[in-house]
């Protein structure tokens, strides 16, 4: 297999740098707007720092549950998060995609953070399969307009949060 690229995404916000950061960074934020459309967040633990995890489930409207698993690697304040990210059971331990057995175990997570004028913020979210075999990374490679969608629905959300967040 040839060298797989990266999944890369990208949007401009309507909100300032350090406020995207601190909802993308905060559970008490994330648990609000990181969600699929149509998902509700049903546990959120943990915490946003180097050498930690942030674990979270949700239950989509069928209401089969989902559950996730970030652990962070890097933070550099108002401008980058790099993580782990993996599906994993209730107790956070690492679990296979319920729908894609192939994806995967493990991802690695980089989210920027650049000014985008006055009050504007680009993100940017990369992934790439971490320790994958040529199975997950071909399943990853065929899966780019899935994750195109996912992410745009969940920028749309995070943009719905901003709009609305007061500080805090």
């Amino acid at each position: 297999m040839t060298e797989l690229k990266p999944f890369s995404i990208s949007r401009i916000l309507n909100a300032p740098r350090d406020r995207v950061f601190q909802v993308w960074s905060e559970p008490k934020h994330l648990e609000k707007w990181m969600s699929g459309p149509g998902f509700k967040n049903i546990l959120v633990h943990g915490e946003v720092k180097v050498g930690k995890f942030y674990h979270y489930g949700q239950q989509g409207p069928d209401g089969h549950e989902t559950w996730g698993k970030q652990v962070y690697k890097e933070i550099i304040l108002n401008e980058k998060i790099v993580c782990i990210q993996s599906f994993s059971d209730k107790d956070a331990g690492l679990s296979r995609h319920p729908i894609a057995p192939s994806w995967p175990l493990e991802m690695l997570s980089t989210v920027f953070f650049e000014d985008a004028g006055p009050g504007k913020t680009k993100i940017t979210t990369t992934w790439i399969p971490y320790n994958s075999d040529d199975s997950g990374n071909s399943t990853f490679d065929s899966a780019r307009d899935g994750m195109t969608h996912g992410f745009t629905g969940m920028f749309t959300q995070l943009e719905n949060y901003l709009a609305s967040f007061k500080g805090d």
